[in-house]
């Protein structure tokens, strides 16, 4: 076993903007917490599309390089700040961040530090966070009698989506890229899944609902899906994009929106206040508990992180995907 340097830490560096070959496996400084922050010692980080967008230079956020990305992760606190209240040194933790989770240490506002109980599982835990809370904010506007449809639906938020708008009572459509995909959003719960890489993927939506079209659409993938994704919508319905997983933005044409009186909307977690994350948190929890919630993850040792970062990017994973840390 490689010993540390004293002081030092094990993380992924990113020291460019670009292509897979900027993250590196290094020694870093530990990390030290400000005032109103608190050190965490990590047990697994969170892989989202904002990462491998962040790395790219595309993300609504461009830190100074060289830097540790990582936007969530799960663990135990070490130290408090001086003005942190209401939380306590070996409390466990799942903690949302702006930078810094690819790491075995990291810090996090503590507005953002969220405790967790003993018992669940860190894979769990961070997918009830980012993933969990973006499906909740998502299904705001669903109502029980409504037809949702949810592009990438076997994914890390999609899966959350499929059984959240099943527990409101909506009629749930999921699309997903491979038969393998699809067998898992049905498996969900959803009534029909549809490959969006099929060429009439959207005459099957017309068919199944009548030619009325779907009442939300949640889209994510963006490009060309999410052009066609307009097609889909029934008059007064309103569409919300939360991301774009092929790296490419797609037009609105006017007239499509305003003939049938379209309502498009974005939505991005970090625009949510800690109040209503910790009300998201304590939402998921209850449904977890009760067992009727079913999270999945694929998982990547921390130093495999350009493994996962492909296989997230490629579309080859399935729910949740984290880096093993502890």
């Amino acid at each position: 076993m490689q010993l540390l340097e004293e002081g030092k830490v094990k993380a992924i560096l990113m020291r460019d903007y670009g292509s897979i070959d900027v993250l590196s496996y290094e020694e870093i400084a530990t990390p030290e917490p400000n005032t109103d922050e608190v050190l965490i010692k990590v047990e697994a980080a969170g892989v989202n599309y904002a990462d491998v967008m962040l790395r790219k230079g595309i993300y609504i956020i461009k830190p100074e390089t060289p830097f540790v990305p990582g936007i969530e992760v799960v663990g135990t606190i070490e130290e408090l700040g001086a003005t942190v209240k209401g939380l306590q040194v070996g409390q466990r933790v799942v903690a949302f961040l702006q930078t810094g989770g690819y790491s075995e240490y990291a810090v996090a506002p503590q507005q953002q530090v969220f405790t967790i109980p003993e018992n669940l599982e860190a894979e769990k835990a961070l997918a009830l966070a980012v993933q969990g809370w973006t499906a909740l904010g998502l299904l705001q506007d669903l109502n029980p009698d409504q037809t949702v449809l949810i592009q990438a639906a076997a994914g890390g938020v999609g899966v959350f989506l499929v059984q959240l708008a099943k527990i409101r009572g909506a009629k749930v459509i999921g699309t997903a890229s491979t038969s393998e995909k699809l067998e898992i959003i049905k498996q969900l719960g959803a009534e029909v899944a549809i490959n969006y890489g099929e060429s009439d993927w959207t005459e099957k939506i017309a068919k199944i609902t009548d030619n009325k079209g779907v009442d939300l659409l949640i889209e994510s993938v963006g490009g060309e899906i999410g052009s066609q994704s307009l097609k889909c919508l029934a008059q007064n319905g309103m569409m919300i994009i939360y991301g774009q997983s092929s790296g490419k933005d797609f037009q609105l044409a006017s007239s499509d929106v305003f003939f049938k009186s379209l309502t498009i909307k974005g939505y991005l977690v970090r625009n949510e206040t800690p109040e209503n994350l910790s009300q998201y948190t304590k939402k998921l929890m209850k449904l977890l508990d009760q067992g009727r919630l079913s999270i999945h993850v694929t998982k990547f040792p921390l130093e495999k992180v350009v493994d996962a970062q492909q296989a997230l990017e490629t579309r080859k994973t399935t729910g949740k995907v984290i880096l093993q840390v502890k």
